[in-house]
């Protein structure tokens, strides 16, 4: 496919459906609104790109879990760089939302327009970056040749190629390569995911494996007051045992809830705090839990209208933006995504704070993180409600050995800090080359 069939395509074929599918989440749910304009080109009253100064780097991440990777690596190219303008788009809104929390270092945010010519034209022509930097995988055909045509340096970092996606970008390695092509560095998560990437059609000798920043991004969070707050919020005492459910999806929390009532007959103190992937899904939670008999949950919701937990023992997590501090709180962790074929969740969030963490068989976007866990002792792969039932009764009834096994974890990830300093040096890096290749014309 080339780049004209391809946007014959999005314009006949993909606008339509994308027109069929928002409008009614827009109109009817609310939802997107905030995104809509930034989708269509549009940039946030508080973004004047006219007032950037230079050089000027433009990071793209998609979601949450990107918008965290990033973190550490626009902190890294701030020290090397410190009068370089930083720009932040997202995809999403809960990405937006983190990026404005998380990265103070940038000098303006807004959303990713669709990759249609009309939006991304004169956006670019307003941002002028020096330097374009993808995270992970978004490979976006006309964004990439608008920003390689206005003289745009581009790199790919913490690229990961997911065992999902792979055999899909493979299969169209003809399209792909001619977007490949227009990136000057690719800097990979790991030694797969760099063989992937040059089998898509990566010129090798701009492929580097970096490491993946999220070994940064997870210990570069944890703060001095751990999770204090939280915990009165919750009304934990401390002395409670804590089995904290984070990221599930629908399929996945009711193998959770079946486990934790055969948990609680045996730890009779245990506290379930479950923090589901997209919170709109709490009252299936609470719907799952009536089904089973089961008292009807403490929200975190009512707490910021000063209700107590009591002795509720199950706890929904009704926030965003609060499981990296419940994890502080946890004897035990499971971690969703992982139980149902979406790749797995963040691994090393729990893991940073010393705690064992048991995971589904699908695990495909977190590979690394999962065989360093796995190796250290710290990560512990379940296929169903009996593995995590006599799992956490091990970890419950050996407090010690969890702890130690904990602590080897946090410890490998020590072993494996760095990748964020790495990219933001060849990033600089490649920058230069890119300012001496446009003073020698």
């Amino acid at each position: 496919m080339s780049l004209l069939a391809y946007n014959f395509f999005i314009h006949a074929v993909a606008a339509p459906v994308l027109a069929a599918y928002y409008l009614p989440q827009i109109l009817l749910k609310g939802k997107y609104r905030n995104s809509l304009l930034g989708k269509l080109g549009s940039l946030p009253s508080d973004f004047a790109p006219d007032k950037l100064t230079e050089p000027r780097l433009w990071f793209h991440a998609v979601s949450v879990g990107e918008v965290v990777a990033l973190g550490p690596v626009i902190k890294a190219i701030k020290e090397l760089m410190p009068h370089a303008a930083v720009v932040v788009s997202t995809g999403t809104e809960t990405g937006q939302q983190k990026a404005r929390e998380l990265i103070g270092e940038a000098d303006g945010f807004l959303y990713l327009p669709l990759d249609f010519p009309r939006f991304l034209k004169p956006l670019v022509r307003k941002i002028r970056p020096d330097l374009f930097v993808l995270m992970e995988t978004e490979l976006w055909p006309n964004l990439i040749h608008i920003l390689k045509a206005n003289g745009t340096a581009i790199a790919l970092a913490n690229g990961r190629i997911s065992d999902r996606s792979f055999p899909r970008y493979r299969r169209m390695r003809g399209f792909f390569s001619s977007t490949l092509e227009k990136i000057d560095l690719f800097l990979m998560s790991s030694e797969i995911d760099g063989q992937r990437i040059a089998e898509m059609g990566a010129a090798g000798d701009r492929i580097l494996v970096t490491g993946n920043t999220k070994f940064d991004a997870a210990l570069a969070k944890l703060p001095t007051d751990a999770g204090n707050g939280i915990k009165e919020m919750l009304g934990l005492e401390g002395s409670e045992m804590v089995m904290v459910a984070g990221s599930v999806h629908p399929g996945e929390y009711e193998i959770v809830l079946d486990a934790y009532n055969v948990l609680a007959e045996r730890f009779p103190q245990l506290i379930l705090v479950v923090v589901p992937r997209h919170i709109e899904r709490t009252p299936q939670i609470i719907a799952a839990m009536m089904d089973r008999g089961m008292k009807a949950p403490f929200l975190r919701s009512s707490a910021d209208t000063g209700k107590k937990r009591n002795d509720t023992p199950v706890v929904v997590v009704d926030r965003i933006g609060e499981l990296f501090q419940i994890f502080s709180l946890a004897s035990v962790v499971f971690m969703g995504g992982s139980l149902v074929p979406r790749g797995g969740q963040n691994i090393l969030e729990p893991a940073a704070w010393g705690k064992v963490v048991l995971f589904g068989p699908s695990m495909e976007d977190f590979r690394d993180a999962r065989d360093v866990l796995v190796a250290a002792g710290a990560g512990i792969q379940v296929n169903g409600a009996d593995d995590i039932v006599r799992l956490c009764s091990q970890i419950l009834s050996n407090p010690d050995d969890a702890h130690s096994r904990g602590k080897r974890g946090r410890d490998e990830i020590l072993k494996n800090v760095g990748s964020s300093r790495k990219d933001a040096v060849l990033l600089a890096q490649l920058l230069k080359w890119q300012e001496g290749k446009h003073s020698a014309r």
